[in-house]
């Protein structure tokens, strides 16, 4: 009998073990899904770094490249919040340590050799070497297969029987943050071209080694960085890393800020790293007047998550930028752009913004397991 009572005792930090172990593998999957999903095509921009590291660019598509990346952010996002809530336990443990068993030997290769500077699996919220990488790895899996091996101890936070209503909220969710974040530029934007960024002093004088890539030529290949960043007052550039695969749904309304800019005095340029017969072909194909420079594509590609976008400077600042979905309207340029507010810095919290995404994935996770616990509490 005496052995007996002892039974749940000695139990008890056995899976007090495992569930911590649970919940934090579970944050962790979720904290990489998200940060994936708030710019995917950033991660599309990583697997094209890997293609090319393996002498593989030319085989997938940049199209192909950013549906893998939204079913990577996706994939960790919703095994997180399966392993973080106990939903589903046998399927979701023993696919998480499969994840890990796979990607942990791989990591090892990217420390050895360095192919990539780091393996972008936080996204560029937090930058690891590949070293790193491999120690977070080990660690991630040695956390996955005790939970897999010890899951029969595992305490669900969300009873069987909606847990169906934890995968059809979750699929909801992820489906549309990563849209949101596709259609319009990151939520929250980690690189150094963030809007308020100062170019003059991050490029013209280097105090942002990050931004030593970037350069602005004109159609002779004078540099001419310093005569834009330079510039004593307002500067539209349409960013377009690649014109032959730019978006032209909005050209009409990007053919209205040229036209906006001649009314107003103010400069705009496209700003692509395309030659010379792709530039051609899009002028004649959208009726283009704006004159067009030249960049190297990665820093375009970091300084705006569109194809194309469009930057704001004034004074050599990042005033505002938006994708070709969002570009501003007729409505919204009435008058100079010192009296409107196109032409003024967004109103924007980047703690409030964090909040906000973590209210949005926690908040239903949260409700599920106080349903689950008040059904629990009447059965």
């Amino acid at each position: 009998m005496k052995k007996e009572e002892k039974r749940p005792v000695s139990s008890m930090p056995a899976k007090i073990s495992v569930n911590f172990c649970r919940v934090i593998l579970g944050l962790v999957f979720m904290f990489s899904g998200v940060v994936k999903a708030i710019d995917p095509v950033g991660t599309q921009i990583k697997f094209a770094d890997y293609m090319s590291a393996f002498g593989l660019g030319s085989l997938f598509s940049d199209n192909t490249l950013l549906i893998f990346a939204c079913l990577l952010a996706g994939f960790e996002l919703l095994l997180g919040i399966y392993m973080t809530m106990g939903a589903y336990i046998r399927g979701t443990s023993f696919l998480i340590a499969l994840f890990m068993l796979a990607v942990t030997p791989f990591t090892l290769y990217l420390a050895l050799k360095n192919p990539v500077d780091d393996c972008g699996c936080f996204g560029d919220v937090i930058i690891l070497t590949n070293w790193q990488t491999f120690w977070k790895n080990v660690f991630l899996l040695a956390l996955a297969l005790y939970v897999f091996i010890r899951r029969r101890l595992s305490v669900p936070f969300v009873v069987e029987e909606i847990q169906w209503v934890l995968t059809l909220v979750s699929a909801i969710i992820i489906v549309k943050f990563l849209a949101g974040n596709i259609n319009h530029l990151p939520l929250l934007d980690f690189k150094p071209y963030k809007t308020g960024t100062d170019l003059r002093q991050a490029v013209l004088n280097g105090q942002n080694p990050e931004m030593a890539d970037f350069f602005i030529m004109d159609g002779n290949l004078d540099d001419v960085t310093k005569d834009i960043l330079g510039y004593e007052g307002y500067t539209f550039l349409l960013v377009s890393p690649y014109l032959e695969s730019a978006n032209e749904r909005n050209i009409d309304l990007i053919n209205d800020i040229y036209d906006y800019c001649v009314k107003y005095g103010y400069r705009m340029y496209c700003l692509t790293s395309s030659g010379s017969g792709v530039i051609r072909e899009w002028s004649d194909n959208t009726g283009a007047e704006y004159s067009f420079l030249h960049g190297d594509d990665i820093p375009l590609q970091t300084m705006v998550r569109a194809n194309p976008g469009l930057v704001l400077l004034h004074d050599g600042v990042i005033v505002n930028k938006w994708s070709h979905l969002n570009i501003p309207k007729e409505s919204d340029l009435e008058g100079p752009l010192e009296s409107v507010e196109t032409g003024m810095f967004p109103a924007f919290d980047p703690l409030k913004t964090v909040q906000g995404v973590a209210l949005l994935f926690l908040m239903p996770l949260l409700l599920l397991g106080l349903i689950s616990l008040l059904k629990s509490k009447i059965q």
